[in-house]
């Protein structure tokens, strides 16, 4: 199992975030603590995230020597995305947390992809497949270095046409994720030299992003009713169904 870790004197021994990422193909569990990743287990493949998420779980645990109450609590990328991924893990996040008795903490998945790029200085768009000839997209900008970030565009499904649109008002923008990849070059048409780019590594959906927004702002992100919280689906169900797993 891929794991990193780094010491970090603000955080209590042995304890540390339970992070799961589960909106498209990719995904992965990790670990976080306030300076950084401890560990992380990814996967990407085309079936489901159903039958090892907990498993993986249980992995990361045990190699630290950490059980469910130990944990400062558990944050979960909770949609747009996969209809059969964000309903697992969101499972997985709501019995963990409430089982253990720590908190559930919630963020949007487009908002954890574009944190990644955040050190850039500008305006992330982030974007996901969304079946129907559409994309799940938002954009986000980071007023602060490591503070929470600032929504520019809300997280919606748009039309390419859409997208376009909106996005011209915007004089310099990293664009990322798998939506972008599937449209690049018709972005970059759209966007000319406003369009900036990564590289594909920060298309990749990450658990570790996940702990580093909710320690950006954890109560904005503090899911205040464990039992009635439920995925952001920005569509019917549907219309998730039709997504590819």
């Amino acid at each position: 199992m891929p794991k990193q870790t780094r010491d970090d004197s603000t955080c209590p021994e042995n304890k540390a975030l339970l992070c799961l990422e589960t909106s498209t193909s990719v995904g992965s569990v990790a670990l976080v603590r306030p300076g950084g990743m401890l560990a992380r287990c990814c996967r990407n493949s085309r079936t489901p995230h159903t039958g090892d998420l907990f498993l993986k779980v249980r992995q990361l645990l045990d190699d630290f020597a950490l059980q469910p109450a130990d944990l400062l609590g558990v944050a979960v990328a909770a949609g747009p995305g996969s209809f059969t991924g964000l309903r697992v893990a969101v499972s997985a996040a709501k019995t963990l947390a409430w089982t253990a008795g720590v908190p559930l903490y919630a963020v949007c998945s487009l908002e954890a992809l574009a944190c990644g790029a955040a050190s850039r200085g500008l305006p992330v768009c982030a974007l996901f497949n969304a079946g129907r000839e559409e994309l799940y997209a938002a954009v986000y900008s980071w007023p602060e270095p490591g503070g929470p970030a600032r929504r520019v565009i809300d997280p919606a499904p748009f039309t390419f046409e859409k997208l376009c649109t909106r996005l011209r008002g915007i004089e310099r923008l990293v664009c990322l994720g798998e939506g972008f990849r599937a449209r690049e070059s018709e972005l970059a048409a759209c966007l000319g030299a406003g369009l900036v780019r990564v590289p594909p590594r920060y298309d990749l959906p990450d658990a570790a992003l996940v702990g580093e927004l909710v320690f950006s702002a954890p109560e904005k992100f503090r899911v205040q009713d464990i039992f009635r919280f439920e995925p952001f689906y920005l569509r019917s169900d549907r219309a998730q169904l039709r997504l590819k797993e």
